[in-house]
């Protein structure tokens, strides 16, 4: 990613811990002036992303020490909206205002007119509008770095009297992560499903011989170590993650300690797979990945023992397994410093999101009915409604997210960001058409995306959630990509198929639907074309 740095201190060092991004700095102190001047590098094409990086003490001016109004954070915040505004296809990034804990006022800036703590609210809560009405900003949150690893670690006052450098290596590092983790976050690169052993790991002892109530799972000591644990991963369940159970353990304990122990946080309810048994680690999570229909790299699996996680390492190096921490009162910390930012950051979060592991258990129920049934009586008794959209503008967060993720059923896995989604939503030569889908056991949300290039009259991307894959739900939104055509005058569409490791199964979608072959690469890549007359 080609990234300008601007800002309003000497950021330079930061330069090389944002590698492999190709980052290149910004006049000293330019930072204003480049975001509010057409005809500076920020907004020409040559770069892809403008990082803003302010150090808040230095851009409140005199208003730090309670001397007028902070006009220049006022300032940044006017020209950012215009800039972002103005400038759709850049990802910007922003840090949030950060104040240093040295008061003028000591204890009364809680309580002063003047106070710092209240100006400081005031300008994020500006910053945090702007973002939400530019969806190509992507705010990231420094203070949650001084919080965790305090001033003193992160501050460097000789560095700023001699260099205007205002932090230590360790800031600059640990800064460069945390903007790595919300570049990710922001472009869905996220995992999508955690496995959990349970015995040691989401309570203490060993059922089998402790039974369901002997566990060490309470509200106090260890118990509340595990506890605390179990409210974490609930948590995270609710911004998309499923939730499995991979455990060496017979079934009926694990029942048991559901029905009995008041203790537990989790229930069955939020797990979208549970394999309990004897089978080998890695077999299990291959089945977990199998039953959600999803690929083994979107999993992360957490074990304490450290035999299981290096053979799961081993048999499939594709699975996420970090290291256990040593001491149980680490767990929850761990876990969230560690492991959420990195594999399951989230940005925004989508209505899909928040419903995920009810999709996948109703899903589960759909197969379990479509086994008892021939296709076409079981497609009759879903009742299926499918509902299109051309063009939805406030599901631009879902729109990229599909495109980032889907794998399977994606003719062209083309992956576009929020910035690219909304060029195309502005764009008059260009259409999003977007299917959801309900049936009687319940709403799946956006599970459909058409990216039409009217211009080329050509299909740009056609993708399909894996969840509704069998469904025969996809003749739909071709249909409705083909009348769109129609409607446009086109009476010839072209299309294209990019093969993957992982879209085989759709190798031959248009062949099936009417397209005659146009030419054929060597890589197996075909352009058709449809002739809709």
């Amino acid at each position: 990613m080609r990234t300008l740095l601007l800002s309003n201190i000497n950021m330079q060092p930061l330069v090389a811990f944002l590698k492999p991004w190709e980052t290149t700095c910004g006049e000293f102190n330019s930072i204003l002036l480049d975001l509010s001047n057409p005809a500076s590098p920020a907004s020409s094409a040559d770069y892809d992303c403008i990082l803003c990086l302010n150090d808040s003490d230095s851009m409140m001016g005199g208003a730090f020490y309670g001397e007028g109004t902070p006009e220049q954070c006022e300032l940044f915040l006017d020209v950012l909206n215009s800039f972002c505004s103005a400038h759709a296809e850049k990802l910007v990034i922003a840090n949030t205002f950060c104040l240093s804990s040295g008061r003028w006022l000591s204890f009364a800036d809680l309580l002063h007119p003047l106070s710092l703590r209240t100006a400081e609210v005031k300008l994020n809560e500006g910053l945090i509008a702007i973002a939400r009405a530019n969806p190509n900003l992507l705010l990231v949150n420094t203070e949650l770095l001084f919080r965790r690893y305090g001033e003193d670690a992160l501050l460097s006052e000789s560095f700023w009297y001699l260099g205007r450098v205002r932090y230590t290596n360790r800031m600059f590092r640990s800064m460069a992560a945390l903007i790595h983790q919300a570049v990710d976050a922001y472009a869905n690169r996220s995992r999508k499903v955690l496995i959990v052993d349970l015995d040691n790991t989401l309570w203490g002892g060993i059922v089998g011989e402790a039974g369901p109530l002997g566990i060490t799972l309470s509200e106090d000591g260890p118990g509340r170590c595990y506890r605390d644990f179990q409210r974490a991963l609930k948590a995270v369940q609710r911004t998309g993650v499923l939730l499995a159970i991979c455990s060496k353990n017979n079934a009926g304990d694990l029942e048991e300690v559901f029905d009995q122990n008041p203790m537990m946080v989790l229930g069955r309810e939020d797990f979208a797979c549970i394999r309990a048994n004897w089978e080998p680690k890695p077999q299990n999570i291959l089945n977990i990945a199998d039953a959600l229909n999803l690929g083994i790299e979107s999993c992360l699996f957490i074990d304490d023992n450290p035999m299981e996680r290096e053979l799961v390492r081993t048999a499939l190096p594709e699975v996420a397994v970090p290291e256990f921490p040593q001491r149980i009162e680490n767990l929850t910390a761990w876990f969230l410093h560690e492991i959420v930012p990195a594999s399951f950051g989230r940005y925004r979060l989508t209505a899909e999101d928040q419903d995920k592991t009810r999709q996948y258990k109703m899903n589960a129920e759909r197969q379990r009915l479509s086994r008892s049934l021939y296709l076409d009586a079981f497609l009759d008794s879903l009742q299926i409604e499918c509902i299109f959209h051309v063009d939805p503008k406030e599901r631009i967060d879902r729109i990229a997210q599909m495109t980032q993720k889907t794998n399977q059923f994606n003719l062209t896995t083309r992956r576009y960001q929020i910035p690219d989604i909304q060029r195309f939503l502005d764009s008059c030569d260009h259409a999003i058409v977007s299917m959801e889908y309900e049936d009687r056991f319940g709403s799946e949300g956006m599970v459909g995306l058409a990216i039409l290039n009217y211009a080329e009259s050509r299909i740009d991307s056609f993708l399909m959630s894996c969840r509704v894959i069998g469904r025969n739900v996809e003749n739909r939104i071709l249909q409705r990509v083909c009348d769109l055509f129609r409607e446009r005058n086109c009476r010839a569409i072209t299309a294209e198929f990019i093969p993957t490791a992982k879209n085989q199964q759709v190798a031959t979608f248009y062949d099936s639907h009417g397209f005659k072959v146009l030419s054929q690469e060597e890589d197996g890549r075909k352009i058709y074309e449809k002739i809709i007359e």
